[in-house]
């Protein structure tokens, strides 16, 4: 069985993670758990000056959330699940030296989390989009990630993205702030990795203390509103809207909701 992630490092001091759990890359209960161990045994490394997110994949970045891992469960186990969720986005986001999101395909969702709680967010110019969808299956957005987003893209279009759930191209994300840079899929991962050289000839203390200066100032805000995200999330996706949300997702068809 493939591991769903491969961890590559490029001149000593550049790690690559690689997405390769499926060909929507999803994530289940042990992807989530893989990944917060995976940067958490990496963010004590001294050698490690910028990390390369990628996919294996073509189509997809990131699908987000394994349908599966949410339907049909206990509250306990939807409980367990998302309070795992949110405390590895939250390992990422303060994960202590530069990250670099590498859009090559679809982004949505979870998926679409990671990539907002990255420093850069590199997207191919055509044939992927970017979105938060949960509105879409009928759920909840947590706040955190919220505040985030707001911050990058301002209030009125994140207002627009969580509403609707739109899925924006390229240039219509790039437009508005959510993604950085647009390039073809033939040059995508080199100009990538261009970035993460020239952010690994920081220091150590440079490295580190730049991205603490601009992520710290979140953290106590980030704690105060854990346990409500996590209580809000796991009551709606228990909800039977929640529910019929993500059955809809693994029948691939439209949602019917009840209320």
């Amino acid at each position: 069985m493939t591991a769903p992630f491969a961890e590559i490092i490029h001149d000593d001091c550049i790690l690559e993670i690689k997405m390769q759990s499926n060909e929507k890359n999803t994530f289940n209960f042990e992807a989530f758990a893989g990944f917060e161990q995976l940067l958490l045994k990496h963010a004590k490394s001294e050698k490690i000056k910028a990390l390369l997110f990628t996919s294996a994949q073509t189509q997809f970045f990131s699908n987000g959330i394994e349908p599966s891992l949410m339907y049909g469960k206990t509250e306990a186990e939807v409980r367990e699940a998302v309070t795992l969720i949110l405390r590895a986005a939250g390992v990422y986001f303060h994960f202590p030296v530069p990250t670099i999101a590498l859009l090559n395909g679809h982004c949505m969702a979870a998926g679409a989390v990671f990539a907002l709680f990255s420093d850069y967010r590199y997207m191919v110019d055509k044939g992927a989009r970017i979105g938060f969808s949960e509105a879409i299956v009928g759920l909840n957005f947590p706040s955190f990630p919220t505040m985030v987003l707001k911050d990058l893209v301002g209030v009125s279009a994140s207002r627009d993205l969580l509403y609707t759930g739109k899925q924006l191209k390229g240039p219509d994300a790039k437009e508005i702030g959510l993604v950085d840079e647009l390039f073809s899929a033939e040059s995508l991962f080199s100009e990538g990795m261009k970035l993460a050289k020239t952010l690994s000839k920081l220091t150590y203390n440079s490295a580190r203390g730049m991205k603490t200066a601009l992520r710290e100032h979140y953290r106590s805000t980030e704690q105060h509103v854990f346990a409500s995200d996590v209580e809000c999330f796991t009551r709606t996706i228990l909800s039977p809207d929640g529910q019929e949300g993500f059955l809809s997702l693994i029948e691939k068809r439209r949602p019917n909701f009840s209320t």
